[in-house]
């Protein structure tokens, strides 16, 4: 049976919102105003096909896991204090922390796949509705093979 790449995003919100302790909003979708912070989004990037055979196919859908930590309502960055960085900076690390480990831990997604790729992140900044915030792009990628009989 086909894996259903909405099925796949709302497992992965469904974990993070049950086990990320650490998060107060998450969406589906590039929201830009939050409830609360932390805040995470979570929307699919995209997918590959790798065939073996005619029959067989392994396909890689790869979601991409934003992190929102916020530093400041004021409308610029540099008016940011260093105590403020240090907390986002702290807070940043363990929700990306808590996120990789929860994945580690919850790699067939209920059997809906067959692994997912070691679990990597890059962290910025980014201006949303609320202010700026310190930000991560963590990328999950869940493979699942097909073999049609």
């Amino acid at each position: 049976m086909p894996t259903n790449i909405n099925n796949l995003k709302s497992q992965i919100i469904t974990r993070i919102s049950s086990n990320v302790t650490t998060v107060q909003d998450v969406a589906n979708y590039e929201k830009t105003v939050f409830k609360g912070f932390p805040a995470v989004t979570v929307t699919c990037s995209g997918n590959e096909n790798d065939f073996w055979t005619t029959a067989e196919n392994q396909r890689q859908f790869t979601f991409i896991i934003r992190v929102y930590v916020q530093l400041t309502t004021k409308p610029a960055l540099d008016l940011v204090s260093d105590n403020a960085k240090d907390a986002a900076e702290a807070i940043m690390g363990r929700v990306v922390s808590e996120i990789i480990d929860t994945f580690d831990n919850f790699y067939t997604f209920n059997n809906t796949a067959d692994f997912c790729r070691a679990i990597p992140s890059s962290w910025g900044y980014a201006q949303v509705g609320e202010g700026w915030c310190r930000t991560a792009e963590i990328k999950l990628q869940v493979i699942k093979s097909f073999t049609i009989t």
